[in-house]
């Protein structure tokens, strides 16, 4: 399956799989989404469906961090996979993003 993003009422979901095929696009419609949200906001992207968790998810979702900050907004992970939770936290980024793993296995930090 390829990538799906869909508006939520504070924020977006995230299903499928993000590659390098299809980040840009899912950098752009995440974003086009965020835009239509309340500045000075908390917005969650929630990951439940997203198959697996790559460095190119990672790149997508800082992008979409960096525009939250550009709009005085935070943007949360919930339901993040392990892999993903694994990369940012290998990467220094989850001190970044407040990120909600409940997915099994899971712990919340």
């Amino acid at each position: 399956m390829s990538h799906q993003i869909a508006p939520q009422p504070n924020g977006l979901s995230l299903a499928g799989r993000v590659d390098y095929n299809n980040a840009g696009a899912c950098q752009r419609e995440g974003q086009a989404i965020l835009a239509a949200l309340p500045v000075d906001s908390a917005w969650t992207c929630e990951l439940s469906a997203l198959e697996t968790g790559s460095s190119v998810t990672a790149a997508v979702l800082m992008a979409w961090q960096r525009f939250a900050i550009s709009r005085n907004s935070t943007l949360s992970l919930t339901q993040a996979p392990e892999r993903l939770v694994s990369i940012l936290a290998a990467s220094n980024l989850d001190k970044i993003f407040a990120v909600e793993r409940t997915m099994e296995g899971n712990v919340t930090l």
